[in-house]
């Protein structure tokens, strides 16, 4: 991701009430990447508001297990974002104002997009002549 890029969802993510941000805050030094935790949340359940608001994060130890223990997180993980150069300057900016409803309580849950999708119960089947 752009370095300007990468400033731009630190400094939003940072003014964020309470939030804790994993890492160093120099874009220069660190990948585009964000790990954090709100207060008072299970890192889990914030992932999965993000994703019912239609942003992609992951939450868990990351594959950094002894960094969370050495963090003492309880439970010892944290959410992540990732961005990359495909994102655009209004999406990092959608996932900073879903990250920020959470932490306020001011989002509204909804339905993620792919469970909007209105398949057929069953879909029919075509076979080829032999």
């Amino acid at each position: 991701m752009e370095p300007a890029a990468d400033a731009r969802a630190l400094d939003g993510l940072a003014a964020i009430p309470g939030i804790t941000i994993y890492g160093p805050r120099d874009p220069a030094r660190r990948t585009s990447l964000v790990a954090f935790n709100l207060p008072g949340r299970d890192p889990v359940q914030v992932a999965e508001e993000l994703d019912r608001a239609g942003i992609e994060a992951r939450a868990g130890c990351h594959c950094a297990t002894l960094a969370h223990h050495a963090l003492k997180l309880d439970p010892p993980a944290s959410c992540r974002l990732s961005f990359y150069l495909y994102n655009t300057p209004a999406e990092i900016d959608q996932a900073i104002a879903a990250v920020t409803a959470i932490a306020t309580g001011h989002h509204e849950p909804t339905v993620p997009w792919y469970r909007r999708l209105r398949w057929p119960a069953c879909m029919p089947v075509t076979v080829a002549p032999a």
